[in-house]
């Protein structure tokens, strides 16, 4: 029987804001597959970076397997997204193309399983090396807005907002924010907003009307709350920010979430292309691999039909 990959990993979501917890709001460090050493971003980031295990490293049970080690009898999985991108046709077999005269490619949702290094025995994990230069965390966030290819950013006024039509970023003072840290996250909020111009990432969030409240408005807001989690986590100063999250803020989430399982996907995905446009990271992706799900095309994701499953010893194992 299959099941529901949006819903079920969206349910992981709307527990943790239930219980009072913001996903997004929590700081991962170098969560990456110990096989590959690839780092995860995007909605894996936060699904894999907001477990309580101590341990970066995750590896799916063929892996550990393979390493000479084993996953320890009734540990419970974490499921990963990854697509693979195929080339639109027609009803012919003629290919499809764009506006820009290339292939048009179709991105499809693909889920597997993996364990945290610390669910396994007998595998050994990495020496950590230290890094030889250490910046400082509010010295990375001013260069993260330093080095930004965006729009001007002005210090006026007592609210912070994106205006698409002069593509302007209006902030209030610094010294009116209870702490740096807090001014970079909002900051980078504005910032992710400002990737949507159409000169840019052209995001209908930003570049259609939008009504206070609607559908489109909470997708963006989702997407810009996102964005600057990413940047501040990038920065190293997530940990240091203070938030307000009353009652209202956590149950407008989870309305939002149930409504719309596929909004935390679509977001975290527009997020990490803002994200990876303001760091200047080109991401080159290539229709024969696979891709994890982050940085997708604008085009809406298909999950497949056929759900890839990773077989176990044992059924506790299972999701």
């Amino acid at each position: 029987m299959s099941r529901d990959i949006y819903e079920s990993i969206t349910a992981r979501f709307i527990e943790q804001l239930q219980k009072g917890t913001v996903p997004w709001q929590r700081p991962w460090t170098g969560v990456q597959n110990l096989v590959s050493r690839k780092p995860y971003r995007g909605i894996n980031s936060l699904i894999l970076g907001g477990s309580e295990f101590l341990s970066p490293y995750w590896i799916s049970f063929k892996q550990a397997k393979d390493l000479g080690g084993t996953v320890r009898q009734g540990e419970k999985a974490t499921p990963v997204i990854y697509y693979k991108l195929f080339e639109k046709r027609d009803d012919k077999g003629n290919l499809v193309l764009g506006s820009n005269g290339h292939p048009t490619r179709i991105p499809f949702i693909r889920w597997s399983n993996v364990f945290n290094l610390d669910q396994t025995e007998g595998i050994q994990a990495p020496t950590q090396t230290a890094t030889q230069e250490v910046i400082q965390p509010l010295e990375k966030a001013a260069a993260i807005v330093r080095d930004a290819k965006l729009c001007p950013i002005r210090e006026t006024g007592f609210v912070a907002a994106y205006s698409p039509k002069d593509d302007v970023i209006r902030m209030p003072a610094k010294k009116t924010f209870r702490s740096p840290e807090a001014y970079y996250q909002t900051l980078f909020h504005e910032m992710t907003h400002a990737t949507g111009h159409a000169s840019r990432l052209d995001r209908e969030g930003i570049t259609q009307p939008v009504k206070f409240g609607s559908e489109r408005y909470s997708k963006e807001e989702l997407i810009a709350e996102l964005g600057a989690s990413f940047l501040a986590n990038e920065a190293g100063i997530l940990n240091k920010v203070e938030f307000e999250n009353s009652a209202a803020y956590l149950a407008s989430w989870v309305e939002r979430l149930k409504n719309d399982p596929k909004m935390i996907f679509t977001a975290s995905s527009q997020a990490q292309r803002s994200t990876d446009l303001i760091l200047g990271i080109e991401l080159k992706e290539s229709l024969s691999g696979e891709t994890q799900a982050p940085a997708l095309p604008r085009e809406e994701p298909i999950l497949a039909q056929e759900i890839p499953r990773v077989k176990t010893r044992s059924p506790r194992m299972s999701l």
